[in-house]
Protein backbone atom coordinates (compact mmCIF):
# COMPACT_ATOMS: atom_id res chain seq x y z
CA UNK A 1 0.00 0.00 0.00
CA UNK A 2 1.44 3.33 -1.02
CA UNK A 3 1.77 6.19 1.43
CA UNK A 4 -0.42 9.21 0.68
CA UNK A 5 1.16 11.90 -1.43
CA UNK A 6 0.90 14.46 1.35
CA UNK A 7 2.71 12.26 3.85
CA UNK A 8 6.07 13.85 2.97
CA UNK A 9 8.16 15.04 0.05
CA UNK A 10 10.24 12.46 -1.74
CA UNK A 11 14.00 12.36 -1.30
CA UNK A 12 14.45 13.39 -4.95
CA UNK A 13 12.21 16.44 -4.47
CA UNK A 14 14.05 17.42 -1.30
CA UNK A 15 17.48 17.12 -2.89
CA UNK A 16 16.50 18.94 -6.09
CA UNK A 17 14.80 21.71 -4.10
CA UNK A 18 17.79 22.08 -1.78
CA UNK A 19 20.28 22.16 -4.67
CA UNK A 20 18.12 24.60 -6.64
CA UNK A 21 17.91 26.94 -3.66
CA UNK A 22 21.66 26.61 -3.16
CA UNK A 23 22.29 27.47 -6.83
CA UNK A 24 19.94 30.47 -6.67
CA UNK A 25 21.50 31.79 -3.46
CA UNK A 26 25.03 31.37 -4.77
CA UNK A 27 24.04 32.93 -8.11
CA UNK A 28 22.39 35.88 -6.38
CA UNK A 29 25.43 36.46 -4.18
CA UNK A 30 27.71 36.16 -7.21
CA UNK A 31 25.52 38.59 -9.18
CA UNK A 32 25.50 41.16 -6.38
CA UNK A 33 29.22 40.80 -5.81
CA UNK A 34 29.99 40.97 -9.52
CA UNK A 35 27.77 44.03 -9.98
CA UNK A 36 29.45 45.91 -7.14
CA UNK A 37 32.88 44.89 -8.35
CA UNK A 38 32.07 45.83 -11.97
CA UNK A 39 30.80 49.24 -10.93
CA UNK A 40 33.92 49.85 -8.89
CA UNK A 41 36.27 48.69 -11.62
CA UNK A 42 34.41 50.70 -14.29
CA UNK A 43 34.59 53.87 -12.17
CA UNK A 44 38.28 53.32 -11.48
CA UNK A 45 38.94 52.71 -15.20
CA UNK A 46 37.07 55.87 -16.23
CA UNK A 47 38.85 57.93 -13.58
CA UNK A 48 42.19 56.55 -14.70
CA UNK A 49 41.30 57.44 -18.31
CA UNK A 50 40.37 60.99 -17.32
CA UNK A 51 43.61 61.40 -15.41
CA UNK A 52 45.65 60.01 -18.30
CA UNK A 53 43.97 62.30 -20.82
CA UNK A 54 44.55 65.35 -18.65
CA UNK A 55 48.23 64.39 -18.44
CA UNK A 56 48.53 63.92 -22.21
CA UNK A 57 46.75 67.22 -22.86
CA UNK A 58 49.45 69.04 -20.92
CA UNK A 59 52.16 67.69 -23.25
CA UNK A 60 52.90 70.19 -26.13
CA UNK A 61 53.04 67.44 -28.78
CA UNK A 62 50.72 67.57 -31.82
CA UNK A 63 50.60 63.78 -32.16
CA UNK A 64 49.77 63.41 -28.48
CA UNK A 65 47.05 66.04 -28.82
CA UNK A 66 45.55 64.07 -31.72
CA UNK A 67 45.56 60.90 -29.62
CA UNK A 68 43.91 62.74 -26.79
CA UNK A 69 41.22 64.12 -29.07
CA UNK A 70 40.40 60.69 -30.59
CA UNK A 71 40.46 58.81 -27.26
CA UNK A 72 38.47 61.47 -25.48
CA UNK A 73 35.87 61.67 -28.25
CA UNK A 74 35.30 57.90 -28.05
CA UNK A 75 34.77 58.08 -24.29
CA UNK A 76 32.72 61.31 -24.34
CA UNK A 77 35.58 63.27 -22.75
CA UNK A 78 36.16 66.96 -23.52
CA UNK A 79 39.42 68.73 -22.64
CA UNK A 80 39.22 72.46 -22.02
CA UNK A 81 41.16 75.27 -20.38
CA UNK A 82 38.89 76.31 -17.52
CA UNK A 83 40.83 79.49 -16.75
CA UNK A 84 39.63 80.96 -20.06
CA UNK A 85 36.05 79.84 -19.52
CA UNK A 86 34.37 76.64 -20.40
CA UNK A 87 31.48 75.73 -22.59
CA UNK A 88 30.55 73.21 -19.90
CA UNK A 89 30.34 75.95 -17.37
CA UNK A 90 33.04 74.36 -15.25
CA UNK A 91 33.90 76.59 -12.32
CA UNK A 92 37.48 77.87 -12.25
CA UNK A 93 37.68 77.05 -8.56
CA UNK A 94 37.80 73.26 -9.12
CA UNK A 95 40.76 71.72 -7.29
CA UNK A 96 43.45 69.73 -9.04
CA UNK A 97 42.74 66.07 -9.36
CA UNK A 98 39.44 64.24 -9.69
CA UNK A 99 36.15 65.70 -8.58
CA UNK A 100 32.48 65.79 -9.55
CA UNK A 101 30.80 68.98 -10.71
CA UNK A 102 27.29 69.83 -11.85
CA UNK A 103 26.92 71.89 -15.04
CA UNK A 104 24.12 72.91 -17.37
CA UNK A 105 24.75 69.64 -19.27
CA UNK A 106 24.35 67.56 -16.10
CA UNK A 107 26.78 66.01 -13.63
CA UNK A 108 30.36 65.77 -14.85
CA UNK A 109 33.40 63.86 -13.63
CA UNK A 110 36.37 66.22 -14.01
CA UNK A 111 40.14 65.74 -13.84
CA UNK A 112 41.92 69.12 -13.38
CA UNK A 113 45.65 69.76 -13.92
CA UNK A 114 47.57 73.04 -13.49
CA UNK A 115 50.30 73.63 -16.06
CA UNK A 116 53.70 75.20 -15.25
CA UNK A 117 52.65 78.42 -16.96
CA UNK A 118 49.62 78.73 -14.67
CA UNK A 119 47.00 77.59 -17.10
CA UNK A 120 44.48 74.94 -15.87
CA UNK A 121 43.28 72.13 -18.07
CA UNK A 122 40.19 70.07 -17.29
CA UNK A 123 39.18 66.73 -18.81
CA UNK A 124 35.43 66.37 -18.25
CA UNK A 125 33.21 63.34 -18.83
CA UNK A 126 29.40 63.26 -18.36
CA UNK A 127 28.24 60.93 -15.59
CA UNK A 128 25.58 59.58 -17.96
CA UNK A 129 28.29 58.30 -20.30
CA UNK A 130 30.09 56.68 -17.38
CA UNK A 131 26.82 55.03 -16.26
CA UNK A 132 26.32 53.61 -19.77
CA UNK A 133 29.78 52.08 -19.60
CA UNK A 134 29.06 50.64 -16.15
CA UNK A 135 25.79 49.11 -17.39
CA UNK A 136 27.55 47.47 -20.30
CA UNK A 137 30.19 46.04 -17.95
CA UNK A 138 27.58 44.79 -15.47
CA UNK A 139 25.49 43.27 -18.26
CA UNK A 140 28.45 41.41 -19.70
CA UNK A 141 29.19 40.12 -16.21
CA UNK A 142 25.63 39.03 -15.33
CA UNK A 143 24.69 37.35 -18.61
CA UNK A 144 26.93 34.30 -18.02
CA UNK A 145 25.52 33.93 -14.50
CA UNK A 146 21.90 34.14 -15.69
CA UNK A 147 22.59 31.58 -18.41
CA UNK A 148 24.42 29.27 -15.99
CA UNK A 149 21.61 29.13 -13.40
CA UNK A 150 19.09 27.01 -15.39
CA UNK A 151 21.94 24.82 -16.63
CA UNK A 152 23.05 24.22 -13.04
CA UNK A 153 19.46 23.43 -11.94
CA UNK A 154 19.08 20.97 -14.82
CA UNK A 155 22.43 19.45 -13.91
CA UNK A 156 21.27 19.09 -10.28
CA UNK A 157 18.14 17.22 -11.39
CA UNK A 158 20.19 14.87 -13.56
CA UNK A 159 22.79 14.26 -10.85
CA UNK A 160 20.16 13.57 -8.20
CA UNK A 161 18.32 11.18 -10.52
CA UNK A 162 21.56 9.37 -11.25
CA UNK A 163 22.53 9.19 -7.57
CA UNK A 164 19.10 7.85 -6.54
CA UNK A 165 19.03 5.18 -9.23
CA UNK A 166 20.06 2.44 -6.73
CA UNK A 167 17.26 3.54 -4.37
CA UNK A 168 14.73 3.32 -7.19
CA UNK A 169 16.06 -0.13 -8.08
CA UNK A 170 15.59 -1.28 -4.48
CA UNK A 171 12.07 0.16 -4.47
CA UNK A 172 11.15 -1.83 -7.55
CA UNK A 173 12.71 -4.93 -6.03
CA UNK A 174 10.63 -4.59 -2.87
CA UNK A 175 7.45 -3.73 -4.80
CA UNK A 176 7.78 -6.87 -6.90
CA UNK A 177 8.11 -9.20 -3.92
CA UNK A 178 5.30 -11.14 -2.36
CA UNK A 179 4.33 -10.89 1.28
CA UNK A 180 6.35 -13.99 2.22
CA UNK A 181 9.50 -13.09 0.26
CA UNK A 182 11.75 -11.80 3.04
CA UNK A 183 15.18 -12.85 1.80
CA UNK A 184 18.03 -10.27 2.03
CA UNK A 185 18.01 -7.39 -0.45
CA UNK A 186 20.67 -7.30 -3.21
CA UNK A 187 23.79 -5.21 -2.60
CA UNK A 188 24.96 -4.84 -6.23
CA UNK A 189 25.70 -1.21 -7.02
CA UNK A 190 24.34 0.01 -3.68
CA UNK A 191 26.21 3.06 -2.23
CA UNK A 192 27.98 2.63 1.09
CA UNK A 193 25.57 5.11 2.71
CA UNK A 194 22.67 2.67 2.14
CA UNK A 195 24.43 -0.42 3.47
CA UNK A 196 23.51 0.26 7.09
CA UNK A 197 19.90 0.94 6.12
CA UNK A 198 19.72 -2.31 4.13
CA UNK A 199 21.25 -4.22 7.05
CA UNK A 200 18.48 -2.86 9.30
CA UNK A 201 15.83 -3.80 6.72
CA UNK A 202 17.25 -7.32 6.41
CA UNK A 203 17.29 -7.67 10.19
CA UNK A 204 13.66 -6.57 10.32
CA UNK A 205 12.80 -9.03 7.54
CA UNK A 206 14.54 -11.81 9.44
CA UNK A 207 12.49 -11.04 12.54
CA UNK A 208 9.31 -10.85 10.47
CA UNK A 209 10.17 -14.18 8.83
CA UNK A 210 10.58 -15.72 12.26
CA UNK A 211 7.22 -14.33 13.37
CA UNK A 212 5.51 -15.57 10.21
CA UNK A 213 7.06 -19.01 10.56
CA UNK A 214 6.00 -19.13 14.21
CA UNK A 215 2.44 -18.18 13.30
CA UNK A 216 2.31 -20.78 10.53
CA UNK A 217 3.57 -23.41 12.90
CA UNK A 218 1.17 -22.28 15.62
CA UNK A 219 -1.79 -22.35 13.20
CA UNK A 220 -0.86 -25.81 11.95
CA UNK A 221 -0.33 -27.20 15.45
CA UNK A 222 -3.48 -25.53 16.77
CA UNK A 223 -5.52 -27.01 13.92
CA UNK A 224 -4.03 -30.41 14.66
CA UNK A 225 -4.75 -30.14 18.38
CA UNK A 226 -8.33 -28.94 17.84
CA UNK A 227 -9.17 -31.63 15.31
CA UNK A 228 -9.25 -34.50 17.82
CA UNK A 229 -11.35 -32.85 20.60
CA UNK A 230 -13.80 -31.43 18.05
CA UNK A 231 -14.20 -34.87 16.48
CA UNK A 232 -14.65 -36.38 19.93
CA UNK A 233 -17.30 -33.82 20.92
CA UNK A 234 -19.14 -34.39 17.63
CA UNK A 235 -19.08 -38.15 18.24
CA UNK A 236 -20.32 -37.68 21.82
CA UNK A 237 -23.15 -35.42 20.59
CA UNK A 238 -24.21 -38.12 18.12
CA UNK A 239 -24.19 -40.69 20.92
CA UNK A 240 -26.29 -38.39 23.09
CA UNK A 241 -28.90 -38.04 20.36
CA UNK A 242 -28.96 -41.83 19.96
CA UNK A 243 -29.53 -42.53 23.69
CA UNK A 244 -32.39 -44.95 24.32
CA UNK A 245 -33.35 -44.07 27.88
CA UNK A 246 -32.95 -41.29 30.43
CA UNK A 247 -30.10 -42.98 32.30
CA UNK A 248 -28.05 -43.46 29.13
CA UNK A 249 -28.87 -39.90 28.02
CA UNK A 250 -27.64 -38.50 31.36
CA UNK A 251 -24.42 -40.55 31.21
CA UNK A 252 -23.64 -39.52 27.65
CA UNK A 253 -24.56 -35.90 28.50
CA UNK A 254 -21.94 -35.85 31.27
CA UNK A 255 -19.40 -37.26 28.85
CA UNK A 256 -20.26 -34.54 26.32
CA UNK A 257 -20.07 -31.89 29.03
CA UNK A 258 -16.57 -33.04 29.97
CA UNK A 259 -15.49 -32.99 26.32
CA UNK A 260 -16.86 -29.47 25.88
CA UNK A 261 -15.04 -28.33 29.03
CA UNK A 262 -11.74 -29.69 27.70
CA UNK A 263 -12.37 -28.07 24.33
CA UNK A 264 -13.15 -24.75 25.99
CA UNK A 265 -9.96 -24.94 28.06
CA UNK A 266 -7.91 -25.67 24.96
CA UNK A 267 -9.53 -22.80 23.05
CA UNK A 268 -8.85 -20.38 25.94
CA UNK A 269 -5.22 -21.46 26.08
CA UNK A 270 -4.84 -21.01 22.33
CA UNK A 271 -6.31 -17.51 22.51
CA UNK A 272 -3.91 -16.55 25.28
CA UNK A 273 -0.93 -18.02 23.43
CA UNK A 274 -1.86 -16.37 20.12
CA UNK A 275 -2.50 -12.91 21.58
CA UNK A 276 0.40 -10.61 20.57
CA UNK A 277 -0.70 -7.64 22.68
CA UNK A 278 0.57 -7.00 26.19
CA UNK A 279 -2.41 -6.20 28.45
CA UNK A 280 -2.06 -3.53 31.09
CA UNK A 281 -1.24 -4.92 34.49
CA UNK A 282 -1.44 -3.39 37.97
CA UNK A 283 0.98 -3.91 40.82
CA UNK A 284 0.08 -6.13 43.76
CA UNK A 285 2.09 -7.63 46.59
CA UNK A 286 3.38 -11.17 46.14
CA UNK A 287 1.58 -12.23 49.30
CA UNK A 288 -1.82 -11.10 48.00
CA UNK A 289 -1.25 -12.80 44.64
CA UNK A 290 -0.26 -16.10 46.27
CA UNK A 291 -3.07 -15.89 48.83
CA UNK A 292 -5.70 -15.47 46.12
CA UNK A 293 -4.17 -18.26 44.03
CA UNK A 294 -4.00 -20.62 47.02
CA UNK A 295 -7.69 -20.05 47.70
CA UNK A 296 -8.50 -21.02 44.10
CA UNK A 297 -6.26 -24.09 44.16
CA UNK A 298 -7.50 -25.40 47.48
CA UNK A 299 -11.01 -25.29 46.08
CA UNK A 300 -10.12 -27.89 43.43
CA UNK A 301 -9.93 -31.66 44.09
CA UNK A 302 -6.25 -31.78 43.07
CA UNK A 303 -5.33 -28.83 45.28
CA UNK A 304 -7.30 -30.13 48.25
CA UNK A 305 -5.47 -33.46 48.18
CA UNK A 306 -1.99 -32.00 47.59
CA UNK A 307 0.55 -30.93 50.22
CA UNK A 308 1.09 -27.25 49.28
CA UNK A 309 3.63 -25.24 51.26
CA UNK A 310 4.33 -21.52 50.90
CA UNK A 311 7.45 -19.54 51.86
CA UNK A 312 6.98 -15.82 51.15
CA UNK A 313 9.05 -14.14 53.86
CA UNK A 314 11.92 -13.26 51.50
CA UNK A 315 9.51 -11.42 49.18
CA UNK A 316 9.52 -8.53 51.67
CA UNK A 317 6.20 -7.13 50.40
CA UNK A 318 7.52 -6.60 46.85
CA UNK A 319 4.96 -5.62 44.21
CA UNK A 320 4.61 -7.65 41.00
CA UNK A 321 2.34 -7.38 37.93
CA UNK A 322 -0.71 -9.09 39.40
CA UNK A 323 -2.22 -10.69 36.29
CA UNK A 324 1.12 -11.90 34.96
CA UNK A 325 2.24 -13.31 38.31
CA UNK A 326 -1.12 -15.09 38.78
CA UNK A 327 -0.91 -16.65 35.29
CA UNK A 328 2.66 -17.79 35.85
CA UNK A 329 2.04 -19.31 39.29
CA UNK A 330 -1.23 -20.94 38.24
CA UNK A 331 0.48 -22.73 35.33
CA UNK A 332 3.60 -23.71 37.27
CA UNK A 333 1.68 -24.94 40.33
CA UNK A 334 -0.91 -26.60 38.08
CA UNK A 335 1.86 -28.54 36.30
CA UNK A 336 3.31 -29.60 39.63
CA UNK A 337 -0.12 -30.75 40.86
CA UNK A 338 -0.74 -32.81 37.73
CA UNK A 339 2.67 -34.45 37.57
CA UNK A 340 3.92 -34.60 41.17
CA UNK A 341 0.99 -34.23 43.56
CA UNK A 342 1.50 -37.72 45.02
CA UNK A 343 5.31 -37.60 45.10
CA UNK A 344 5.76 -35.25 48.03
CA UNK A 345 5.11 -31.68 49.12
CA UNK A 346 4.94 -28.89 46.52
CA UNK A 347 6.70 -25.75 47.70
CA UNK A 348 5.99 -22.22 46.44
CA UNK A 349 8.66 -19.66 47.26
CA UNK A 350 9.00 -15.95 46.56
CA UNK A 351 11.97 -13.67 47.17
CA UNK A 352 12.98 -10.15 46.24
CA UNK A 353 16.20 -10.00 44.19
CA UNK A 354 17.25 -6.42 43.45
CA UNK A 355 14.72 -4.85 41.08
CA UNK A 356 13.07 -8.22 40.39
CA UNK A 357 11.05 -10.87 42.20
CA UNK A 358 11.86 -14.57 41.91
CA UNK A 359 9.01 -17.08 42.06
CA UNK A 360 9.86 -20.76 42.49
CA UNK A 361 7.74 -23.90 42.43
CA UNK A 362 9.55 -27.02 43.67
CA UNK A 363 8.23 -30.58 43.40
CA UNK A 364 9.43 -34.18 43.76
CA UNK A 365 8.01 -35.44 40.50
CA UNK A 366 9.73 -37.39 37.71
CA UNK A 367 11.60 -34.34 36.47
CA UNK A 368 11.93 -32.99 32.93
CA UNK A 369 14.01 -34.76 30.32
CA UNK A 370 14.37 -31.83 27.88
CA UNK A 371 13.78 -28.42 29.58
CA UNK A 372 14.14 -26.50 26.31
CA UNK A 373 11.76 -28.56 24.18
CA UNK A 374 9.09 -28.71 26.86
CA UNK A 375 8.63 -24.92 26.62
CA UNK A 376 7.43 -25.17 23.00
CA UNK A 377 3.65 -25.09 22.36
CA UNK A 378 1.92 -28.52 22.22
CA UNK A 379 5.08 -30.33 23.30
CA UNK A 380 4.59 -33.21 25.72
CA UNK A 381 7.36 -35.49 26.85
CA UNK A 382 7.22 -39.14 25.89
CA UNK A 383 5.68 -41.50 28.41
CA UNK A 384 3.37 -38.95 30.02
CA UNK A 385 -0.12 -40.18 30.67
CA UNK A 386 -1.36 -37.06 32.48
CA UNK A 387 -4.11 -35.26 30.48
CA UNK A 388 -3.13 -31.92 28.99
CA UNK A 389 -2.48 -29.95 25.83
CA UNK A 390 1.16 -28.93 26.25
CA UNK A 391 0.34 -25.21 26.38
CA UNK A 392 0.78 -24.25 30.03
CA UNK A 393 4.54 -23.67 29.96
CA UNK A 394 4.36 -21.94 26.55
CA UNK A 395 1.78 -19.53 27.97
CA UNK A 396 4.01 -18.98 30.99
CA UNK A 397 7.00 -18.13 28.79
CA UNK A 398 4.92 -15.75 26.64
CA UNK A 399 3.56 -14.01 29.75
CA UNK A 400 7.04 -13.57 31.23
CA UNK A 401 8.50 -12.28 27.96
CA UNK A 402 5.85 -9.56 27.75
CA UNK A 403 6.85 -8.35 31.21
CA UNK A 404 10.59 -8.68 30.60
CA UNK A 405 10.90 -11.79 32.79
CA UNK A 406 12.46 -15.23 32.34
CA UNK A 407 11.69 -18.88 33.12
CA UNK A 408 14.17 -21.62 33.97
CA UNK A 409 13.38 -25.31 34.56
CA UNK A 410 16.10 -26.86 36.72
CA UNK A 411 16.63 -30.34 38.15
CA UNK A 412 16.05 -30.45 41.90
CA UNK A 413 18.67 -32.17 44.04
CA UNK A 414 17.20 -35.42 45.27
CA UNK A 415 14.73 -35.61 42.37
CA UNK A 416 12.05 -33.38 40.98
CA UNK A 417 11.99 -30.00 39.27
CA UNK A 418 12.55 -26.38 40.23
CA UNK A 419 10.50 -24.03 38.04
CA UNK A 420 12.08 -20.57 38.55
CA UNK A 421 10.32 -17.48 37.13
CA UNK A 422 11.78 -14.00 37.43
CA UNK A 423 9.55 -10.91 37.10
CA UNK A 424 10.51 -7.25 37.30
CA UNK A 425 8.90 -5.35 40.13
CA UNK A 426 5.73 -3.46 39.30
Amino acid sequence: MRAPRGAGASLRTRLVTALTLLVLVVAALAAVGSTLRARQEAAETQDELLTRISELAAVPDPSASADVASTGAGAGIVVEEISAGSGHDLPSSLPDGLSTSTTDDGPQRVAVRTLPDGRRLAAAQPIAVRDDAVRETVTSTLVPIVVAVPLLVLGSVLVVSWALRPVESLRRELASRGGDQLEPLPRDGVPDELTGFLDAVDTHHARAAGVLEGRRRFAAEAAHELRTPIAAVSFQAEHLLAARDEEERERRGRTLEGGLARLRTLADQLLVLGDESAPEDHGQSVEDVVRALAGDLLGTPEGARADLRFDLEAADGALVPATAATTVLRNLVGNALRHAAGAGPIEVRAMAVGEAVRLEVLDRGPGIQDPEQVLAPFHREAGQEVPGHGLGLAITVRTLERQGGTLALLPRPGGGTIARATLPRA
